[in-house]
């Protein structure tokens, strides 16, 4: 297989995790606001805040290479960038299985109490781990390959720059279907005039981002007429790296929202956004920035 169909690859297997993790994301994020979350015991609720915080370390870590791939890489291919998403995906995988089984637990425990609660968490983490991590035992004998990056064209940049797009914008999805949808809950309501308001400043970051994902589509289709044009590439992959702004910060503030609904105290919300947001923009920007900067150094 050539070095720019590894890649695309490797990026549209990222997107397929990123489609997974968006159910988790809408469901996590959402829940809250339901008239039922106020009835869920004590130990519910902190199970919930945990799996909440696992799934918003999926999604940065699931961004992550496409970030790494625009600001480190420029957008070109090669076994590096492979191996650099193989090991995302990897290390994405267990906290993906843990909040996962982490719902699945607070399903079994409202439908069939304690026993039930622990039966479907540890079976959803097992069945998880196993068909997600089994497969590395046959891995023992392949080869890594060299470091050097493959001379890739500008054609084969725009469509990475499109794929990783499209990698980022579920995530964005189930944020903004998410927000849009509590607006009209009785719990969202309920909630003091400062709360509300951090969830529209939320509400409008989380919109701009996936104005700013579906953006080059449009562009690309209007002004080039699908044409390989290198100033395409440059807008492409700044406004990829604008949406994930902006999306840290809704992301973020979001966390600070629902947490403070969760656990009626501001400032573990407070806590909880300053987590995320040092961790996804430590993720997407802060160190991929440095990397380049230390590969530029002589």
């Amino acid at each position: 297989m050539t070095p720019d169909k590894r890649t695309k690859l490797a990026l549209d297997e990222s997107r397929t995790l990123m489609l997974g993790a968006q159910i988790l994301l809408g469901f996590q994020l959402q829940g809250p606001f339901q008239t039922a979350f106020s009835s869920l015991p004590s130990d519910a609720k902190v199970i919930y805040v945990i799996a909440l915080g696992l799934m918003v370390l999926v999604v940065g870590l699931l961004i992550t290479p496409s970030a790494y791939h625009r600001i480190v890489e420029h957008g070109a291919a090669g076994p590096r960038v492979d191996r650099f998403i193989t090991r995302a995906a990897e290390t994405t995988l267990a906290p993906f299985a843990l909040a996962m089984a982490l719902d699945l637990a607070i399903a079994g425990e409202v439908t069939g109490g304690v026993s039930v609660a622990f039966g479907a968490g540890t079976a959803g983490l097992v069945l998880a781990l196993t068909f997600w991590y089994g497969p590395m035992v046959f891995r023992a004998g392949r080869q890594e390959g060299a470091s050097a990056m493959h001379q890739t064209s500008t054609e084969t940049k725009i469509e990475y720059a499109m794929t990783e797009s499209r990698i980022v914008l579920p995530g964005a999805q189930a944020m903004l279907g998410f927000q849009l949808a509590i607006v009209v809950t009785q719990g969202f309501a309920a909630m003091p005039p400062l709360d509300k308001a951090s969830h529209g400043i939320a509400l409008a970051c989380v919109a701009l981002s996936t104005v700013l994902l579906m953006t080059p589509a449009a562009y690309h289709r209007i002004v080039y007429g699908g044409e390989a044009a290198p100033a395409f590439y440059t807008v492409a992959s700044r406004l990829v790296l604008a949406a994930t702004v902006f999306l840290a910060v809704g992301l973020s503030v979001e966390m600070y929202v629902v947490v403070s609904k969760i656990t009626g105290i501001a400032a573990a919300g407070v806590f909880a956004a300053a987590v995320s947001i040092i961790v996804l923009v430590g993720l997407w920007h802060v160190w991929p920035l440095l990397r380049r900067w230390r590969e530029t150094q002589p």
